[in-house]
């Protein structure tokens, strides 16, 4: 009977030993899941904020928010720049209907971004004369009729910077094009060449399209960006008025502009504004 205890005994505890080592192997599984699991949740998480990080430095031109949501952020305290910058923001609130805002990036190119992407995303077509001398080479989003498939098409363009940047290059060639037109026509006297071209040409540092190129094409998007007689330029090329709120000119005739002044009544009309004529986001009118 001790003999059978003792085998029984023995029995046991190399049952028990066994046991052991399979919980221990059980629960060692069981933490090097745990630890699998919170990696990988840990890497996708971080795999999914960097791809949010990216796609927001890449694309130039954000989605609309709050306008007096944005004014706050980006104007707290009391200083006598903040409190002009927030009465600004209510004006256009309040009396220009301007419920939300795009911020564009800001860099040199921002004045030409804001205006290209409304006039993408607005379908606005080309001037007929650009198409006749086939002078611009892309593809037309504007020529898109669908509302939706038009602003996702927009985004893919705005996040693109190669693209991008290709597309402003092509609108400085444009621009030439159109300065050494009227240069040739104020030489000649040919025809009525609109009062823009006389105030370009009255700068010493644009006197003729060389030196416009020289020392004010070249620059855009590089060193500096539109000035106001480039944003003439652009809306007479482009064949829209372009409307600027100034924020910083709350309170005098200067607050809203357009460029060009001379336009058709036909031209369609896009919106900027600006806080200090170097910086421009679209403003988003709800009536």
């Amino acid at each position: 009977m001790t003999a059978v205890n003792q085998s029984l005994h023995i029995v046991w505890q190399k049952i028990k030993s066994q046991l052991i080592v399979v919980m221990s192997f059980l629960l060692a599984a069981v933490w090097y899941c745990r630890s699998l699991y919170a990696y990988i949740a840990q890497l996708l998480k971080w795999w999914s904020r960097y791809l949010q990080r990216k796609f927001k430095k890449n694309l130039s031109v954000l989605a609309e928010v709050d306008l007096l949501g944005y004014c706050a952020r980006e104007w707290k305290g009391e200083t006598k720049q903040a409190r002009q910058m927030k009465e600004a923001y209510e004006e256009l609130f309040w009396r220009y209907h301007i419920k939300y805002i795009r911020q564009v990036r800001r860099d040199n190119y921002c004045a030409l971004r804001a205006v290209l992407f409304q006039v993408f995303s607005q379908g606005i077509c080309f001037p007929s004369w650009m198409k006749e001398r086939d002078i611009l080479k892309w593809i037309e989003v504007s020529g898109v009729k669908d509302h939706d498939e038009r602003g996702n098409m927009c985004n893919i363009l705005f996040s693109d910077e190669s693209k991008e940047y290709k597309m402003y290059e092509a609108i400085k060639f444009i621009m030439l094009y159109q300065v050494v037109e009227a240069y040739e026509q104020m030489k000649n006297e040919q025809e009525h060449v609109p009062i823009l071209f006389s105030l370009l040409f009255a700068r010493d540092t644009s006197s003729d399209p060389l030196s416009f190129m020289m020392n004010h094409l070249n620059s855009i998007g590089d060193t500096g960006g539109l000035e106001q007689v480039e944003m003439f330029l652009l809306g007479y090329l482009l064949e829209v008025k372009i409307r600027v709120y100034r924020l910083y000119k709350l309170h005098t005739e200067e607050f809203q502009v357009n460029y060009p002044e001379e336009c058709h009544r036909d031209w369609q009309e896009i919106s900027l504004l600006t806080e200090d004529d170097h910086h421009y986001h679209i403003p988003i009118i709800r009536i």
